[in-house]
């Protein structure tokens, strides 16, 4: 299943339906997790609490308490009486007990998601406890509230992984989901989340290298995760005044440490001959007939990233009005991309250069008219 069928399963299913998420790694199974629980504290209205274990660190008591002595303890007993179930409870003396662990809900009217990370690589005996949560949602005599779901993550091929076949009493307990988001699902991520533009544009190219099929241990290969947590890299040094994708050579050892070896070739040649890098510097102070022409060849994706550099410099430097030439420039660039991308931009420019972006649509020739055109009148001017 792709982010929005897994998203769609795991909202809908009914309570007590345990579910296991099979995928390679770094393909978002974590991230997809945290994105169910924030929909459905929006949907629900109801806070929901995300509880996130990686079971190849955690012993059995960390999942399900330590055994202590107790002087008194209530404990709850199902009985079966006249053919009905029932719930009975009983104080005993001098036993002994689970404390609950830390993590463990007691109101019973919480809802939360219960995540068993790398459930292959946990001790058998914490598998063994893990079984119960799945299929009972209880352990010992302590049950998880009805708002609560029990999803575990397994990685898809365990010829390639370091950890072990489930036991099949074990793998029974979970609806199983073969996870994989696709290439446009990644491509969407990646735009929201700031990775890098060529990146992002390199990938729309050749999008066989985002999730490779033929994994080898012990061989450096790119996963989704490791392509953001490169752009991270890219993003973070160029900010700091040191921008690897102007030295290729540099940028290909750093590529190296994510992609390996042939993936990082390709990119450094897709970065060589195809990717232009130009700063909200040279569209706001050099805009030209050369620049305008390339503006207008650009796919979408890679619009998005230069409205989001032409803000970030006019942050940068403070401004509150444009010069005439600044000024000019600016509406050659929101001439020159596609209507939708412009719409855009006038969106991000206000939201972050209100002032500016005021005194511009209000001065500049041209510019009111354009970005009505693009706009409802109340939206154009909206604060």
């Amino acid at each position: 299943m792709n982010v929005v069928q897994t998203k769609r399963t795991i909202k809908g299913l009914p309570p007590r339906v345990s579910v296991l998420l099979e995928s390679n790694h770094g393909y978002g199974k974590s991230d997809v997790i945290r994105q169910i629980i924030a929909d459905l504290s929006l949907s629900t209205g109801k806070p929901h609490q995300l509880v996130d274990f990686r079971l190849a660190q955690c012993e059995v008591g960390d999942v399900i308490g330590m055994m202590r002595y107790a002087d008194k303890a209530e404990v709850i007993h199902t009985v079966y009486e006249n053919g009905k179930k029932t719930e009975v409870k009983r104080t005993i003396i001098d036993a002994t007990v689970h404390s609950f662990a830390e993590w463990f809900p007691q109101d019973p009217d919480s809802c939360g998601i219960l995540f068993l990370d790398e459930l292959p690589r946990a001790s058998r005996d914490l598998q063994n406890a893990v079984m119960e949560l799945a299929l009972d949602y209880r352990y010992h005599f302590k049950e998880l509230p009805m708002g609560w779901r029990v999803i575990a993550a397994s990685n898809d091929n365990m010829d390639v992984y370091n950890g072990a076949l489930m036991d099949p009493a074990l793998y029974d307990r979970f609806l199983k989901i073969k996870f994989k988001p696709t290439v446009d699902e990644w491509l969407a991520f990646a735009r929201d989340h700031g990775v890098h533009n060529a990146i992002i544009t390199y990938i729309n190219k050749i999008d066989s290298d985002l999730m490779p099929e033929n994994i080898e241990s012990g061989k450096i290969s790119p996963s989704p995760r490791s392509w953001v947590k490169l752009s991270d890299i890219f993003v973070y040094m160029a900010d700091h005044g040191d921008d690897p994708l102007k030295d290729l050579e540099y940028m290909a050892l750093l590529a190296y440490g994510y992609l390996g070896d042939t993936v990082t070739l390709n990119f450094v040649d897709y970065v060589r001959s195809n990717y232009k890098i130009y700063s909200g510097e040279d569209i706001i102070e050099k805009m030209n007939s050369k620049l305008e022409s390339e503006f207008k060849a650009m796919q979408v994706t890679e619009i998005a990233f230069y409205n989001t550099e032409v803000v970030k410099y006019l942050l940068k430097k403070n401004m509150d009005e444009l010069n005439k030439k600044q000024s000019e420039n600016m509406f050659r660039y929101v001439q020159a991309i596609p209507k939708e991308t412009a719409s855009g931009f006038w969106s991000e420019l206000m939201k972050e250069c209100h002032s500016l972006g005021t005194k511009w649509h209000a001065t500049q020739p041209g510019a009111k008219q354009y970005i009505m055109s693009l706009l409802s009148k109340k939206e154009a001017l909206k604060a």
